[in-house]
Parts: C-alpha cells; sequence; structure tokens
C-alpha cells in the first residue's frame, strides 16, 4: 500500500493523518509505503474499502488455489 494512493483517496496526507489520528509529519516519515500495521488500520476502518498488502497477497493465493483445483476437476473428467 503506498501513501501517494490512499492519501488520494482521502485527498491529502494532511486528512489521512486526521482519519489515523497521527501528525503529519508521522506520514512523511513512512517514505513510499505504509507501515504494516497502519495498513491493517486502514483496511479495517474503511471497511475493506482499502486492502493492505496481506489481504491483497491472500486473495492472490486463494485465486491460485481455485484455479488449479478446477484444472484438475476438468483434467480428471
Amino acid at each position: 500500500m503506498r501513501v501517494c494512493e490512499v492519501a488520494k483517496y482521502f485527498g491529502s496526507i494532511d486528512e489521512l493523518a486526521k482519519f489515523l489520528k497521527i501528525s503529519r509529519d508521522s506520514v512523511y516519515k513512512w517514505g513510499e509505503f505504509i507501515p504494516n500495521h497502519r495498513q491493517y488500520e486502514l483496511e479495517v476502518k474503511t471497511g475493506g474499502i482499502l486492502k493492505s498488502d496481506y489481504s491483497l497477497q491472500q486473495e492472490e493465493n486463494n485465486e491460485k488455489k481455485y484455479k488449479n483445483r478446477k484444472r484438475r476437476v476438468s483434467a480428471a473428467r
């Protein structure tokens, strides 16, 4: 999860900081990527509208597993 993408969602870095109840300087200290614990907080507080990198990776893994299962079932027929 990149700071620029989330700041765009909220409208600005200031609004992002207010949403998380932290200082603007704290957000700038993150650099390009949002720390994992803040990603999780954003995912929970936005009701899943914003997804943490972990959640996106899990979804991708689940899709791959589903596709592999589907292939095995088709091949068995």
